[in-house]
């Protein structure tokens, strides 16, 4: 295995560690690896853009009760890499723990290389349109 293959496997297990969380309810989870300066947009309530791993903490708490209990496919994630930063896009399809489809989204975050580990400095979440 190259480093770029290990750097992307670490790069979607950690993706998907915290989107597991966020699909069991737990929305503060999915910043749990949140870099001091991250910033955040989604089509829920965080069209300005949310600023600081605290900030996005507290806009994550927010949601709690909100999110309701599912499962999610990750559609098609690609890691790009630049340097020390990784571009990770994807589509999220969730349906309801009784099998029905939920909104579907399109996520864009964007990992840099802290540590020796990868953490998010900024995640996009748009609202799949229908066609």
């Amino acid at each position: 295995m190259t480093e770029r293959q290990a750097d992307r496997d670490a790069i979607l297990e950690r993706e998907r560690a915290a989107l597991d969380r966020w699909a069991a309810g737990d929305p503060a989870g999915y910043v749990a690896n949140a870099a001091a300066d991250a910033t955040y947009f989604d089509d829920i309530a965080a069209q300005e853009r949310v600023e600081g791993a605290d900030a996005l903490r507290a806009y994550a708490e927010g949601l709690a009760g909100a999110i309701p209990s599912h499962r999610y496919e990750m559609v098609e994630p690609v890691v790009q890499f630049a340097g020390d930063g990784a571009i990770l896009s994807y589509r999220y399809r969730p349906t309801a723990e009784d099998g029905t489809p939920m909104t579907e989204w399109r996520a864009t975050t964007v990992y840099r290389r802290e540590d020796g580990g990868w953490n998010l400095v900024h995640a996009h979440w748009t609202m799949q349109k229908q066609a």
